[in-house]
């Protein structure tokens, strides 16, 4: 099964909670809607080192993550993964895209990478 990994940033304005709520609720129906060829489509919210109660044993203590969601968009197969990069390079898809995103993250630190 073909999958993508997406690192994603919060936009600076935006609390990591309010990030993850316009995330579920507007975006991801958002993708969902316009890439029907999506198996599954999970994300998951990092917590910053701050936010544990000890940090873990092989994590730098002087290096936070720049990110703050890992997105996996999984495919059933090579023509769907196809079909997705063919929607998401129409210029009116972008469009979309990015006006959402810009409620919420920043697009110009998104990582991408293909997986197995």
């Amino acid at each position: 099964m073909p999958k993508l990994v997406a690192l994603i940033c919060k936009r600076d304005f935006i609390s990591a909670e309010k990030f993850q709520e316009y995330y579920e609720k507007n975006h991801v129906p958002l993708i969902e809607s316009l890439f029907p060829t999506l198996a599954d489509y999970k994300r998951t919210y990092l917590l910053q080192s701050n936010m544990l109660n000890d940090a873990l044993p092989l994590e730098s203590e002087s290096v936070q993550s720049p990110f703050d969601v890992i997105t996996e968009l999984t495919f059933d197969d090579e023509d769907g993964l196809e079909r997705f990069f063919a929607r998401g390079a129409q210029e009116e898809v972008v469009d979309v895209i990015r006006k959402d995103e810009a409620n919420f993250l920043d697009g110009e630190k998104t990582i991408m990478y293909r997986v197995q």
